[in-house]
C-alpha cells in the first residue's frame, strides 16, 4: 500500500500527542483554568480520531486508484462490479498527459470518498470487506490475532491478551463474539461518538460540556487509535494484493501501484 496515508496518520497522531503533553502541566486552579485545560485535551483527542478517519479514507482511495491504474495497464483484466460501476468525474477520466496516469487514477479515486467520512467500525467493514477473502474480513475473522498480541488491551477487546489466548472451542466463540462486542463499545460508543460530540455541540450534548479531566483518557484514546489503525494497515496490505492478483493483474502491474 502506498505509504502516503500511514505515514499522515502517524504525523497527525504525534500533534495530538503534542497536545496531551501541552495540556498535562496546566494549571486546574480555578474554573476557567480547568475548562481551558479540558478543552486543549479535547483538541488532542479531536485530532487523533480525525487521524484514523483521513488514514481510513485515503487507504479506500489508494485501493480504489491501484485497481483503475492496474486496468488501465492491462485493460483485459474484468473489474467486478462493486469497482466497476463506480463513478468518477468525467474531467478527470479523459485528462491525455500520460506523465500524470498515476495522478489522474488517484484524484478520481479521492473525489468519491472526499466529501464522506469513515467514523464507525460497520463504516470500515463496509468500504473494505469488498476487498478481503472469505474468512479474512473485518472484524471477525481477525479478532483471534488481533486480541492475542502483546499489545492489545482489555480496554478494547474486554480481555487482556492472555486471557484471551487461554480460551479454546465453545469458550473461544463465545469470548471472540464478547470481545468484538467490546470492540465495537470502545470505538463506536466512547471513542468515535466522543469526536462527534466535541465537533458538533462543543462536547455539550445535554446542558454543561462533559468533563474530561486526565491527560490520561486522551493519551489512551490515542493508543487505541494507533493500534486499530496498525492492525489494519498490515491486514489490508496483504488483502489488497490478494484482491489485485485474484483479478487477474500481473504481479508486476501490482508491483507498480505499490502492493
Amino acid at each position: 500500500m502506498p505509504q502516503t496515508a500511514l505515514r499522515h496518520f502517524g504525523e497527525d497522531l504525534d500533534r495530538a500527542r503534542a497536545l496531551v503533553a501541552l495540556a498535562s502541566p496546566m494549571p486546574v486552579g480555578n474554573a476557567a483554568q480547568i475548562i481551558l485545560r479540558e478543552d486543549v485535551l479535547r483538541s488532542a483527542l479531536m485530532f487523533g480520531v480525525g487521524a484514523m478517519d483521513a488514514y481510513f479514507c485515503d487507504a479506500y482511495a489508494d485501493i480504489i486508484a491501484a485497481t483503475m491504474l492496474c486496468k488501465s495497464r492491462e485493460p483485459a483484466v474484468v473489474l467486478p462490479a462493486h469497482i466497476d460501476d463506480l463513478r468518477v468525474p468525467v474531467s478527470t477520466v479523459l485528462d491525455v498527459r500520460p506523465q500524470r496516469d498515476n495522478w489522474k487514477w488517484r484524484m478520481a479515486a479521492r473525489s468519491l470518498i472526499e466529501r464522506q467520512n469513515i467514523l464507525s467500525l460497520g463504516a470500515v467493514q463496509q468500504h473494505f470487506n469488498k476487498f478481503c477473502r472469505q474468512h479474512h474480513r473485518l472484524f471477525g475473522d481477525v479478532i483471534d490475532s488481533w486480541a492475542t498480541r502483546g499489545d492489545a488491551t482489555a480496554r478494547v477487546f474486554g480481555v487482556t491478551p492472555t486471557a484471551y489466548a487461554a480460551t479454546a472451542g465453545a469458550a473461544r466463540a463465545t469470548q471472540r463474539k464478547r470481545s468484538l462486542d467490546a470492540m465495537r463499545s470502545r470505538f463506536d460508543d466512547v471513542i468515535f461518538q466522543r469526536r462527534h460530540d466535541c465537533i458538533h455541540n462543543c462536547d455539550r450534548p445535554k446542558v454543561a460540556p462533559q468533563r474530561l479531566r486526565t491527560p490520561g483518557t486522551v493519551s489512551n484514546v490515542v493508543r487505541d487509535v494507533d493500534f486499530l489503525v496498525r492492525r489494519f494497515e498490515d491486514h489490508i496490505r496483504a488483502e489488497a494484493r490478494h484482491f489485485l492478483s485474484g483479478l487477474g493483474f500481473s504481479n508486476a502491474a501490482i508491483l507498480q501501484v505499490g502492493y
